[in-house]
């Protein structure tokens, strides 16, 4: 590819980086840090708080690990398509005199 390849080969790579986000955060189980059980103080409203605060933990990391890994998928699937057309890549990457991608 000519004048483009730069282009795609930072799409891959954020690509690549949004991949390697989501294994940190697979890596990290911030849920599992969270105490479980009665806390020691059984029926508490400070174990029925954390009990939330686990669940919400656990809800949110799996969305956002979703989402990133959709969003590798989506950059991989993209940087492959310009790598193999050059047509479209002069199309959809092109750069203005000042520097702002031309919009679609």
């Amino acid at each position: 590819m000519t004048g483009y390849q730069v282009v795609v080969d930072k799409i891959r790579g954020t690509g690549q980086a949004a991949g390697r986000v989501v294994d940190g955060l697979r890596g990290a189980g911030c849920p599992t840090a969270v105490p479980a059980g009665d806390l020691g103080m059984p029926g508490s409203r400070a174990a029925l708080a954390m009990a939330r605060v686990k669940h919400v933990l656990v809800s949110r990391q799996a969305g956002f690990e979703s989402r990133l890994a959709a969003y590798a998928g989506n950059m991989a699937k993209a940087a492959d398509h310009y790598a193999g057309r050059e047509d479209a890549a002069a199309a959809d990457l092109s750069v203005r005199a000042l520097g702002q991608v031309k919009p679609s």
